[in-house]
């Protein structure tokens, strides 16, 4: 993903609301195994990250190398990049086909593609899917105004971060400056009303 940095050949790169954290998943050597930790409530509500860095959100250049392993709290994941093998994903992903989609969670817009169920009706797939984390390929990550922060292959979404999601090609743009030529300003409307205003005494 461009908006990240990676260290190693396996790395997790973690996006909550503030911080970005990467580092190596302990324990974990492929997308599968990831996703089963995740979706797992057996399991701590906290996973270890190991020589990881921290940054700001949008701070890129300030990242600090810890020195020590990371804990990070599931459920405040908002998206991660997840860089090395996906052997078992890959099996899981028979007799699904891809649908696109857009998610809206919060400071993020993620567009992308999502797998479902063949013949599944894709607005109902996706309200399962918003029930734990899930996998989004080709994604494109914007801001809330749609500027493009990023891009990933395969970018894992926490569902119960996702506020609005749409079986949709489309996402907010950034709106376009108006050109000079039509701005209008206070004292412009102030003299439409003085001229309306002259117009209704005639």
């Amino acid at each position: 993903m461009t908006m990240f940095h990676h260290l190693e050949a396996i790395r997790l790169e973690v996006v909550t609301t503030t911080f970005v954290a990467s580092g190596s998943p302990a324990g974990i050597h492929e997308l599968g195994r990831l996703m089963e930790t995740l979706n797992n409530p057996a399991l701590s509500g906290q996973f270890e990250l190991q020589s990881p860095v921290v940054r700001p959100l949008y701070r890129a250049g300030a990242q600090l190398e810890l020195g020590a392993p990371l804990l990070v709290r599931r459920d405040d994941i908002i998206f991660a990049n997840f860089e090395g093998p996906q052997m078992t994903h890959d099996l899981a992903e028979r007799g699904t086909v891809q649908t696109p989609v857009l998610l809206m969670a919060p400071p993020f817009q993620v567009q992308g593609l999502v797998r479902v169920l063949d013949g599944a009706d894709a607005t109902q797939a996706l309200r399962a899917l918003a029930e734990r984390f899930f996998v989004v390929t080709g994604a494109t990550v914007y801001d809330a105004e749609g500027a493009v922060l990023g891009e990933g292959e395969h970018i894992i979404i926490n569902g119960t971060a996702v506020q609005m999601m749409s079986a949709t090609t489309r996402h907010i743009e950034t709106a376009s400056p108006v050109p000079a030529a039509v701005r209008r300003t206070d004292g412009d409307e102030a003299e439409d009303a003085k001229d309306e205003r002259a117009a209704r005494a005639a």
